[in-house]
């Protein structure tokens, strides 16, 4: 559950939280394309790097821990896979070929994960909303997404307090075999279940009350404009991603 910690929106008053959001989405992008682009272990590395000074300034390091913590297992799980089907196909001629891509195809999951968690955690659903709807994307479609985003971590923590009140009954979750475990989800996955329905029912009404969607053409309270400050960390950026792109085709 951790992992989704560093998908929520923490309040600060940062620079990389009031940079333009669509920069920070932009940025998200192209470290996205350039770990895509190269699967040394040294670029990758770099990488992170970068990431881990973002979070810093932006004061969320901890957060962005916790989403590095929280995609460990899905690391390992892609690390295993891949060594499995490259040993069974004889993709690589030594053991140490195979472990060191498997890594670095693991260390890419990585990367990708914590690249958007900077970008959620310093920005706002509105904001994110504001820059699907300047990009022409249906209202329907934005509000969907945002309310997910909004009810993502508050189903997880519900979750997390239903397993918690079910081991304080005396619950014992973590053991037995497969087919125990899975019987013992039941009475956690039905109260889950019932609040979620509960909960997108009181949306709905509300939504309704409010004549969602009555006006086609809808005005917001805030506009996204970008300032100077936006435009340099834009430069730097395409700057930086086009030597990665040069040097990716042309190394030296």
């Amino acid at each position: 559950m951790s992992i989704l910690e560093g998908f929520k929106f923490y309040a600060g008053d940062t620079a990389i939280h009031r940079l333009d959001p669509r920069v920070k989405f932009l940025v998200s992008v192209l470290m996205l394309i350039t770990v895509v682009m190269y699967a040394e272990a040294w670029m990758l590395t770099a990488l992170i790097v970068v990431q881990a000074t973002i979070a810093y300034v932006a004061k969320v390091m901890r957060r962005w821990l916790q989403t590095i913590k929280g995609s460990i297992p899905l690391a390992a799980l892609v690390f295993g896979l891949n060594a499995m089907f490259f040993i069974s196909s004889g993709t690589y001629t030594t053991l140490q070929d195979t472990l060191y891509h498997s890594a670095t195809l693991a260390y890419r999951l990585v990367l990708f994960l914590s690249s958007f968690s900077i970008f959620f955690l310093t920005t706002t659903p509105e904001e994110i909303g504001l820059t699907l709807t300047s990009w022409r994307v249906p209202y329907q479609y934005t509000f969907a997404f945002i309310s997910a985003i909004r009810f993502t971590p508050i189903i997880a923590q519900e979750l997390r307090d239903i397993m918690d009140a079910q081991r304080a009954r005396g619950v014992e979750l973590d053991r037995g075999g497969p087919l125990q475990r899975a019987r013992k989800l039941i009475p956690i996955l039905v109260p889950l279940l019932a609040n979620a329905l509960r909960r997108a029912y009181e949306l709905a009404e509300a939504m309704e009350v409010k004549c969602f969607g009555a006006v086609k053409n809808r005005t917001s309270l805030r506009e996204l404009r970008m300032g100077p400050r936006d435009y340099m960390v834009l430069l730097i950026l395409l700057v930086l991603f086009g030597l990665a792109v040069y040097y990716r085709f042309f190394p030296l």
